[in-house]
């Protein structure tokens, strides 16, 4: 009688240890079948991005996700888009999506890609600058000052077409909330200093929404590949690996919202381009 009641406290005890086991493993994953919150690595100050008082446009989409869900609560970990991001985010279980993440990136699962946008052209649009490839020969014969931030892929296309004499060259934000050199190439557009500035499409559009004089931007789609001078990339959304369900979810809410996001993204500028690299027309 005492060894069977043993043997039933002894399997309860089991039963009681793995359902908390589960239960914790569950949290520090992420991999529940119902959310009650979602859970969102962000840059605190970098729009068109996000920012810490949810005007990006990461902001809105997360605003939407929360919505499908069922209304859940959105739960920001703010962390500056430098090195260390997803190690200090994703990877820390603090949070559960990184909205935004180049497609195929060893440091998390990727989502289906959401969007894919290029390297853009801006000009104020009382200049009539006609350009739409770095290797127009006109930007030489009209000495046009060109901005461009250093290192980034259209440098390879500066130095092919031996443009050095005309470029200014911007530094590299090591954190966007103290350095905004796409901003700084919009300002010196419209005061004169350059009259080209090359800039990442996401940026290039939000800074001409949000210029008062008006700014032209010309996706370089037609730019020929140099070296690492790709101009084209697709964007995918970031989760941790082997988390398989909630990979499943992230897939579903853009398949089932691409035209909400789509919508989204057009009311902060970024230049949309379809599969094939040409401008998104819907």
């Amino acid at each position: 009688m005492i060894d069977s009641l043993k043997i039933l406290f002894l399997s309860f005890f089991c039963l009681l240890f793995l359902f908390k086991t589960s239960h914790s493993a569950q949290e520090v994953t992420g991999e529940l079948g119902v959310r009650s919150k979602l859970r969102i690595c962000a840059d605190p100050n970098n729009l068109p991005y996000s920012n810490q008082n949810k005007e990006g446009y990461e902001n809105k989409i997360a605003d939407l996700f929360a919505k499908k869900l069922g209304n859940i609560p959105i739960v920001y970990t703010w962390y500056p888009m430098t090195s260390g991001f997803v190690r200090r985010t994703l990877r820390a279980k603090l949070c559960d999506l990184i909205i935004t993440f180049p497609a195929v990136h060893e440091f998390v699962q990727n989502s289906n890609p959401f969007y894919t946008s290029s390297y853009t052209l801006m000009t104020l649009e009382e200049k009539k600058i006609t350009v739409e490839i770095l290797s127009d020969p006109i930007i030489k014969d009209k000495k046009y000052k060109i901005g461009i931030i250093h290192a980034t892929p259209p440098s390879s296309s500066i130095a092919k077409y031996g443009l050095f004499k005309q470029v200014k060259f911007y530094k590299q934000a090591a954190d966007p909330r103290k350095e905004k050199p796409w901003a700084d190439i919009a300002e010196d557009l419209r005061n004169g200093n350059i009259d080209i500035g090359v800039v990442w499409g996401p940026y290039a559009g939000y800074e001409a929404k949000m210029s008062k004089v008006p700014i032209k931007l010309i996706p370089l789609i037609k730019e020929e590949k140099i070296s690492r001078g790709k101009m084209i990339y697709r964007f995918t959304m970031g989760i941790r690996k082997n988390e398989p369900e909630w990979e499943q979810t992230v897939n579903n809410l853009i398949k089932e919202n691409q035209k909400e996001i789509n919508q989204i993204l057009k009311e902060y500028g970024v230049p949309l381009l379809d599969k094939l690299g040409q401008p998104l027309k819907n």
